[in-house]
C-alpha cells in the first residue's frame, strides 16, 4: 500500500515505511523529484541518494516526475527534459510513478476562465488528455470540457508522440517490461 506524505524532507517521508518490527506502509509516493524546479546532474543525484540512503533496509524505493499535485514537468523544467526525465524514472531501481500526460510533455493549462472555487495551481496540470489534434484533443466528443485543452494539443498529443517519437516510446515500454519481468511480485 502506497500513501501521499507531504513531509518537508526525505528523512521524515521514509519514516512512513514503519519500523522492522511495525509495517507502516508498502512505500510512502517520493515526490522530491516533482520538487525539483532546475534540473542538474548534482541536483537529481542529491534527491537519488538521499531517499536510498534514508530507506530502512529491506523496503523498496519509488520514484515520481508528476502527479495531480505538482506542476506538469514540461512547464516546471522545460521540454528538453521531458525524455530525460522520463528514462531517467525508468533506468531507477524501484516503483515509477508518473502521471498522464507527462511522458508525451504536456504542459501546464494557461486559461484565465479556471473555476477559482478550486486550487487553481493544481487545475493547470488537470487537462484533459491530449489524444489526438481533433476537437478537444480527441478526449471528448462533447461540446466542450469541464477544463480546456492546452492549446499546444494540435502538435503535443498521443498521436504525434507515437509518429515522432516510437523508438523512444518502444524503449520505455521495453524499459517497464523489463522491470515487471525482474520484478514481477510488484505489479
Amino acid at each position: 500500500m502506497g500513501t501521499e506524505a507531504y513531509a518537508e524532507s526525505i528523512d521524515r517521508t521514509v519514516m512512513y515505511y514503519g519500523l522492522p518490527f511495525i509495517q507502516e506502509v508498502d512505500f510512502p509516493f517520493n515526490n522530491y523529484l516533482t520538487m525539483l524546479d532546475t534540473v542538474s546532474g548534482n541536483s537529481v543525484y542529491e534527491v537519488i541518494t538521499s531517499w536510498m540512503e534514508n530507506m530502512p533496509e529491506g523496503k523498496w524505493p519509488n520514484w515520481m516526475i508528476g502527479g495531480p499535485d505538482s506542476s506538469r514537468l514540461t512547464s516546471r523544467l522545460g521540454n528538453q527534459y521531458v525524455n530525460v526525465m522520463n528514462m531517467l524514472l525508468f533506468t531507477l531501481p524501484g516503483t515509477p510513478i508518473t502521471y498522464y500526460g507527462e511522458e508525451i510533455g504536456m504542459g501546464n493549462i494557461v486559461a484565465t476562465n479556471l473555476n477559482e472555487s478550486y486550487d487553481i495551481n493544481t487545475l493547470r496540470s488537470k487537462s484533459p488528455m491530449q489524444w489526438d489534434n481533433s476537437s478537444n484533443a480527441g478526449f471528448s466528443e462533447a461540446s466542450h470540457t469541464w477544463l480546456p485543452t492546452n492549446s499546444d494539443y494540435h502538435t503535443v498529443n498521443v498521436d504525434v508522440s507515437i509518429s515522432e517519437n516510437f523508438m523512444l516510446i518502444l524503449e520505455t515500454r521495453n524499459g517497464f517490461l523489463l522491470k515487471v519481468h525482474a520484478h514481477p511480485e510488484c505489479v
